[in-house]
């Protein structure tokens, strides 16, 4: 029988290796920000060389973990509007359950930028640490957790990586217009923009009304990390998880909020919030478990598109 001593050891021991394995996590999430968002990369302009780069850093860790490609016959898919030979970029984890892996979850960022800003080809180079190295970063983690056996989920995982963003939501907006799955297979949305600069501050989630019963599962996962959570009402077309919500698929963005360095040449990685970082990307990872898991299929809440904000 142990005594209270040994017991005590114990859970200092746990809770020292807990706290070990999330510094893990966020030293290497920012590993993958101090890549991409480096100068070398130019910004990652949608179709650009940067571009390019960035996305051929994503595949190559989706290929080193045996994530399938799930694009138009790789993990690319091609396309121009606006800017020529842009690049969206899909991969498929597969779940553990015969009828639940037939549901997707969808997991994205988008991994593009805005280049050299307003000069198309000189000037400043705008590297986007947060906006959205660390969006892609984090979920570039979540591929690597999700893809070892021992944390497979029932569901599987559609990851997503989301070209000209930044041009109006141009990459996830053809996807769906031409989708590489089916995708009456997608259960659930989840966005990851913007996730660097938390500092203390409030995680946004922006799109939960599309979905019943978030709140009390996202306070209960919450739990132990202790990130304040800004349920916001409003539901707008600002990110990749809105044509998810246009066609009916419940979806949120995980979102730290706009700063004074947005769409400026200042977004670098010196800026970046590794603590926070790797909170966010612990609750996502929670998060992700339970949609993965649950033997309940999320719903989508149709008035969230039309109701109007309680008066308080």
């Amino acid at each position: 029988m142990l005594n209270r001593l040994t017991v005590s050891v114990l859970l200092v021991f746990i809770l020292l290796s807990n706290l070990q394995a999330q510094r893990k996590l966020g030293e290497a999430t920012f590993r993958h920000i101090e890549t991409i968002a480096a100068d070398t990369f130019e910004g990652r302009r949608a179709g650009s060389t940067g571009g390019y780069a960035a996305a051929n850093y994503i595949t190559k860790i989706l290929a080193d973990n045996d994530v399938e490609p799930a694009g138009d016959g790789s993990y690319f898919q091609l396309f121009t509007k606006v800017y020529p030979n842009c690049r969206n970029i899909f991969g498929i984890i597969s779940g553990s359950d015969p009828e639940l892996s037939k549901q997707l979850i969808a997991v994205g960022a988008h991994y593009d930028h805005v280049g050299f800003g307003k000069n198309r080809n000189s000037g400043p180079i705008h590297n986007g640490a947060d906006d959205n190295a660390s969006g892609t970063a984090t979920v570039l983690e979540l591929v690597k957790h999700f893809s070892k056996n021992k944390n497979r989920l029932k569901r599987s995982l559609l990851v997503c990586f989301w070209d000209s963003e930044e041009q109006g939501l141009i990459g996830s907006k053809h996807w769906m217009e031409n989708p590489t799955v089916d995708v009456s297979r997608i259960v659930f949305k989840v966005n990851i923009d913007m996730v660097g600069r938390l500092d203390g501050d409030t995680l946004e989630l922006q799109g939960h009304r599309s979905v019943h019963g978030l709140k009390p599962i996202m306070n209960q996962l919450n739990e132990g990390i202790n990130i304040k959570l800004d349920y916001v009402w409003t539901m707008v077309a600002n990110s990749d998880h809105w044509p998810f919500i246009n066609r009916q698929i419940p979806g949120f963005m995980f979102h730290t909020g706009l700063h004074k360095e947005y769409h400026k040449p200042e977004d670098d990685p010196e800026t970046i919030d590794i603590e926070g970082l790797e909170k966010v990307g612990l609750l996502a990872r929670r998060f992700i478990t339970h949609l993965g898991t649950a033997e309940s299929t999320p719903r989508f809440r149709e008035e969230s598109l039309t109701e109007k904000m309680p008066r308080p």
